[in-house]
């Protein structure tokens, strides 16, 4: 039986095969690390920002 990440993962088609990679390995660390923080899944800062810049936040106007 696949993994919760293989099944969610495996077969993303981002347009671009490191963006593939990428959210195949963030989902991987995602499932892993079920209920922790980000910052304790992903230990090195340069990990910790790719999987901030990659993952989707709610964009917000703040000028008035």
């Amino acid at each position: 039986m696949l993994n919760w990440w293989e099944k969610n993962f495996a077969t993303c088609e981002l347009g671009d095969e490191r963006l593939n990679n990428r959210a195949y390995s963030i989902g991987q660390a995602l499932s892993q690390g079920f209920g922790k923080a980000l910052s304790e899944i992903f230990t090195s800062a340069n990990e910790l920002k790719r999987a901030y810049e990659f993952l989707p936040t709610a964009k917000q106007n703040l000028t008035k």
